[in-house]
């Protein structure tokens, strides 16, 4: 066979990591499951790739740049609404002192999500660099992002993805390479080195034609180990998870635990996807509920029945404002604190002054009853 697309970092990696799970991804074409660590760092290097993509100088707003996280967010791979909305905050916080520390100095750079294509010893190769600059010196600063909690960064001296990079710039943009950095967003801070020497680049030539050479030879094997295996998408098609039909066939001392435990993973798993799944629906028919005004409808076998209490909350920002009306008015008493169930008794209580209930539901901001009580016909 010949190799089913160029090589790249990645592929090589996943080919070093595990013979099998290559083939499955790229030969037999099997999709791995989105991963909300894929999805957060392509939405934050799309964000920057806008950020330093223009054609001139200045560098673009902050709201310009903000506004292209929101619009190139990639909504895929996390576990429900509350965990993405999280991972959106982490990513604005993240651009938001990006822009405060690098919009002063912002320069122009040689290339922004740069792909390369090039072939080593014939085997082509692809992949692609987040930012090229050009050194006083006139040689290349490669830079690659990093949006991972922690890096491990003594691994840049060896790094084979800042090799790669190097190896890719200097045949392709005809340019000596100065300097490798990882640049590690959640911290704000560079991680550079110097060129890599020949003999490291060498080793990863051989390396590329090593794997290329293996794979057209069909070398597929698994190689487990218990850290690529323990997050595996790939575990339904590895023959090291597939139970031998002697052992499926033979009785076991601990069969009846075995059984329990698969059966107990499995309902919790399923519990888990009942539950996320449940959350959307839900948020579907509160939403059409409140579009239409009802309170209450009818499936074919159940009853549904919106709940709860409406209630102003206050936000931070206009707390100080509550307090000072309620103390003018001789009410804070009553209350003690603008964000205490009290207060949604006094905007209840009809006895209230009208005009400081206004100004007091103006200040907040209205929740809606969002529980919902069901009931089989």
């Amino acid at each position: 066979m010949d190799l089913p697309r160029p090589l790249s970092h990645s592929s090589i990696s996943m080919y070093s990591e595990c013979p099998l799970k290559y083939k499955l991804k790229y030969v037999d074409k099997i999709p791995e499951k989105p991963k909300r660590f894929f999805s957060f760092g392509q939405s934050v290097h799309l964000a920057l790739e806008f950020f330093y993509g223009g054609k001139t100088p200045p560098a673009p707003s902050l709201e310009e740049l903000l506004q292209s996280l929101k619009a190139n967010w990639v909504s895929v791979g996390y576990r429900d609404k509350a965990e993405e909305a999280e991972y959106f905050r982490q990513g604005k916080d993240i651009l938001t002192r990006y822009h405060r520390k690098h919009a002063g100095d912002f320069a122009l750079p040689l290339k922004v999500e740069y792909e390369f294509e090039m072939t080593v010893d014939g085997v082509p190769v692809t992949g692609k660099v987040d930012r090229v600059d050009r050194l006083e010196d006139g040689r290349l600063s490669v830079l690659d992002y990093k949006t991972g909690k922690a890096l491990a960064v003594d691994r840049i001296e060896t790094d084979a993805q800042l090799t790669m990079y190097q190896l890719a710039c200097e045949a392709c943009l005809a340019a000596e390479v100065g300097r490798l950095t990882f640049y590690h967003l959640p911290l704000l801070k560079p991680h550079s080195v110097g060129r890599r020497p020949e003999s490291q680049v060498d080793a990863l030539r051989r390396k590329i034609v090593e794997t290329a050479a293996a794979i057209v030879a069909e070398r597929f094997e698994p190689k487990p180990s218990e850290n690529s295996c323990r997050w595996c998408d790939y575990k339904p098609y590895c023959p090291i998870f597939a139970k031998p039909a002697a052992a499926a066939a033979a009785p076991s001392p601990d069969g009846d635990l075995a059984a329990l435990i698969d059966r107990y993973g499995d309902m919790m798993a399923s519990a888990a996807e009942a539950e996320r799944e449940a959350a959307q629906v839900k948020a579907a028919i509160l939403a059409i509920l409140r579009s239409k005004g009802y309170v209450r409808a009818f499936g074919a076998r159940y009853e549904i029945q919106r709940s709860g209490t409406e209630k102003t909350e206050f936000p931070e920002s206009n707390k100080k404002k509550v307090i000072r009306l309620l103390k003018d008015a001789g009410l804070y008493e009553r209350v003690q604190a603008p964000s205490g169930p009290l207060i949604q008794k006094l905007l209840a209580d009809p006895g209230t002054d009208p005009e400081l209930r206004a100004v007091l539901r103006g200040l907040g901001s209205r929740v809606e009853p969002c529980d919902l009580k069901v009931t089989p016909l």
